[in-house]
């Protein structure tokens, strides 16, 4: 789908589009404002360009967008055939233990919650949501049905008992939308397993199915297992905010951001 730009011809647009790449349907729309005040605030956008092949819409065109399937690419709504067919999945450790992988849903919500609420203290200090409420739990299932996120736990073969969890959230609706954030954690017991490596390989091949051309993670300073893990997956220091976030005991912390950027 493609509007003319104010200005242009017929002519001009069939010659233009002829030179896009066929596969860009303009879902990374990246907004513009006329007044530096307005920045930021997505309503008040005077325009947007598309991320990928350049093209311009006006606010009007970028509305009309927002009813077809561009949009529900953008939002992660669309229907993404055989993303979670290959769940459950049977994957071996290297110290001989065989876990299953599952996708977050309903059937797994109350093992899940045993799992968070039998996390250490000190792991909870570092937790994005409080994965012990079963009000945020809810919501994280309800994102996973309606495609808007994408969430994997891991069980024991043979148990019902859940062992790791990994996650891609993303903001589909803000001029970040072509980054996900990926979440992971896993029991005490099965640390230094390579479990949670296995696990964020996952969301990773999955990362481009919900538009996300740079995946991000985020941990504080403290976090050097953490650290380690990632950049053997290939992640790089982005950024780190000093005193930017607080731990649930009300002490300040460095945020440390890393980021894989699948665009190579």
């Amino acid at each position: 789908m493609r509007f003319l730009r104010r200005g242009e011809s017929e002519s001009a647009s069939t010659q233009a589009t002829e030179d896009l790449s066929e596969t860009c349907e303009c879902v990374l729309l990246v907004p513009h404002w006329d007044s530096p005040e307005n920045m930021g605030i997505e309503e008040k956008a005077s325009s947007y360009r598309c991320n990928t092949c350049g093209e311009t819409f006006t606010r009007e065109e970028e509305e009309i967008l927002r009813g077809t399937e561009a949009d529900r690419i953008r939002r992660g709504l669309q229907e993404r055939p055989n993303l979670h067919a290959r769940y459950p999945v049977t994957w071996n450790l290297a110290d001989g233990r065989e876990v299953e992988l599952h996708r977050l849903s309903p059937s797994n919500r109350g093992a899940f919650l045993q799992f968070a609420r039998a996390l250490p203290h000190d792991d909870l200090l570092f937790l994005r949501e409080d994965l012990s409420s079963s009000a945020v739990v809810d919501g994280m299932v309800r994102n996973v049905e309606d495609g808007v996120d994408f969430a994997l736990v891991a069980k024991p073969r043979n148990s019902n008992d859940i062992v790791g969890y990994a996650s891609l959230h993303g903001e589909p609706m803000r001029w970040t939308r072509n980054v996900g954030e990926v979440r992971v954690i896993v029991a005490g017991d099965y640390r230094g397993s390579g479990l949670g490596g296995r696990m964020v390989r996952d969301v990773i091949d999955a990362a481009p199915n919900f538009g996300s051309r740079k995946i991000t993670a985020q941990m504080t300073v403290d976090q050097g297992g953490a650290r380690a893990a990632f950049e053997r997956l290939g992640f790089q220091e982005e950024a780190t905010l000093h005193g930017w976030v607080t731990d649930r005991r009300g002490l300040p912390r460095d945020l440390l951001i890393m980021a894989l950027d699948l665009s190579g």
